[in-house]
């Protein structure tokens, strides 16, 4: 059975992305869901069984469709496997069975205290293609939210919203040391590092992907895990979708505010929904770099 929509969370099994969750299948079970075909809200992570425990919880309380998918982000060839489980789609280039997107909430992320590395397939610039060591923040962070969109993106359309989950706590990139190979590395300055990139990595895109909107937000100061690895927002309230309603800013880039959808893309919201451009889109040329530099992971085999 196809479904007509799908919306698509990651990092949806606990804290940000979890609220942000819970807060889509809220909008979604007495609006938009009666005027789709079908639907199902999808939520993405790597623990199966709280995952498959929050999609139930979901599904009881809201009686809408809820599936979990097991995947780690940082592996294009991963994702690719899951947009085509997700998209019923045979073919690894096309989407012919008109599901589409209609949220993208990229959020999943990771702040080891210890530097961590990975392998990945790069394709260098004469078409070979070697295994390249990175660190595994910025392969998750940054990469995760890169390949989300680059698979996905056979299925959006002009109502598609991607949200970019970002932070105001960003900076510290540096293009020619993206793996800290040359400076020390610390959990802080590389999570600043990531979500740096992930704010211009949604500047990139929406130029890219005109058709829809793509922007990033800080998505505001609960404590989680993630936080806590960081080592603020320790005394905080923990994220709820009572949290992300009130804030309004991410129902209403996923285009679910009843007053209005959004009409910016490329933006940055810093928590209001007044969209401002970001201090990283400065360097049209450094986001070009990193996007590039993103793309020569998008390596299938």
């Amino acid at each position: 059975m196809s479904f007509a929509v799908v919306d698509i969370v990651t990092g949806s099994t606990q804290g940000i992305g979890k609220a942000i969750a819970e807060s889509i299948a809220h909008h979604r079970k007495n609006s938009t869901t009666n005027s789709f075909s079908s639907y199902r809200l999808v939520l993405v992570g790597r623990n199966e069984e709280r995952g498959n425990q929050v999609a139930a919880a979901i599904r009881e309380e809201t009686n809408i469709d809820v599936i979990y998918e097991t995947c780690d982000l940082s592996e294009y060839r991963s994702v690719l496997t899951m947009k085509r489980k997700i998209l019923q789609d045979d073919n690894n280039n096309n989407n012919n069975n008109n599901v589409k997107v209609g949220i993208l909430v990229n959020n999943a992320a990771e702040c080891p205290q210890q530097q961590q590395f990975v392998q990945r397939p790069r394709k260098m610039s004469d078409g070979t293609v070697v295994l390249q060591l990175l660190d595994k923040q910025f392969a998750s962070n940054v990469l995760g939210y890169h390949f989300m969109l680059r698979a996905f993106s056979t299925a959006f359309t002009t109502s598609t919203r991607v949200v970019n989950v970002a932070s105001n706590w960003a900076g510290d990139m540096d293009l020619n040391d993206l793996q800290f190979e040359r400076r020390r590395y610390d959990n802080d300055s590389a999570y600043r590092q990531s979500k740096q990139c992930d704010r211009m990595l949604s500047i990139a895109w929406a130029k890219k992907l005109r058709h829809c909107r793509v922007n990033a937000c800080h998505p505001g100061d609960p404590c989680t895990v993630l936080s806590r690895a960081l080592g603020y927002n320790l005394y905080a309230s923990a994220p709820t979708r009572q949290l992300i309603d009130r804030s309004g800013v991410i129902p209403f880039l996923c285009g679910l505010d009843p007053s209005g959808d959004v009409e910016s893309t490329g933006s940055w919201y810093d928590g209001s929904e007044e969209p401002k451009k970001d201090r990283f889109a400065s360097s049209l040329q450094t986001v070009e770099a990193l996007f590039d530099e993103c793309e020569s992971y998008c390596v299938e085999k």
